[in-house]
């Protein structure tokens, strides 16, 4: 009666409705200026991108409501706005694909190649798998509190779903470009974390009455095991 106490509780649980604590969900401005992530000579100096002239990145933090848990889940979708990256010429703006997107004009594959100022982009650093990376695409990064990389930078573009690496604490946001000073416009992005499933407390007291059911089960086959052994009679 135990085992079979300890067997239906156990699986009940997984079958049982959860309770999810609140979803975090923030809509943020990513400035055309705006680099995913700062380095120098101390900070992420293995990811430099141009002449080093963008502004800071949109930083999401734990204070706007997102856990950076390991494995934990970000959704990144843009919403709205546009960028351009020749604002002295007359040509069209990007969403967050870039360039190569539905706005785009030039198509330029920033990926793995060097731009006007002979220097690489930031896309240098992400996933080849995302390729092509265009200019002016959506970039992020996950970093630690001081705003060092952790993980690897991933493309953006129009959406993404990502999972916050061990040791992150912070989403950065960018835009990719090896010069950011002529730059033009903004991105509107929306970044959702799904809520994290909680077990409602039946779960959890069905879950205690089917642990303590299988102990019992356990300490009765032991002890019958001992009373075999005293008689000499073997045990089952």
């Amino acid at each position: 009666m135990f085992r079979a106490l300890g067997t239906v509780c156990c699986l009940a649980i997984g079958l049982v409705a959860v309770s999810p604590a609140d979803a975090a969900l923030i809509t943020v401005a990513v400035s055309a200026t705006s680099g995913p992530w700062d380095f120098n000579s101390t900070l992420n100096s293995a990811y430099s991108y141009g002449p080093h002239d963008f502004t800071p990145p949109t930083i999401i933090t734990a204070a706007s409501g997102f856990d950076f848990s390991p494995g934990r889940q970000f959704t990144i979708t843009y919403l709205s706005g546009l960028t351009t990256p020749y604002v002295f010429y007359p040509f069209p703006f990007a969403d967050g694909t870039g360039d190569g997107g539905t706005y785009g004009y030039l198509n330029y594959d920033a990926s793995n190649n060097p731009g006007s100022t002979f220097l690489y982009f930031p896309s240098r650093y992400v996933d080849s798998s995302s390729y092509p990376v265009y200019l002016n695409a959506l970039i992020g990064t996950f970093t630690d509190s001081a705003g060092a990389i952790v993980g690897t930078p991933f493309y953006v573009g129009n959406g993404a779903t990502v999972l916050a690496p061990f040791g992150a604490s912070q989403l950065q946001l960018g835009i990719n470009d090896d010069t950011f000073r002529d730059n033009r416009g903004s991105l509107n992005v929306s970044v959702q974390q799904d809520p994290a499933q909680v077990p409602e407390p039946s779960s959890l007291a069905l879950f205690g009455l089917g642990s303590l059911g299988a102990a019992a089960a356990a300490r009765r086959r032991r002890n019958q095991r001992l009373q075999d052994a005293a008689s000499g009679s073997p045990s089952a």
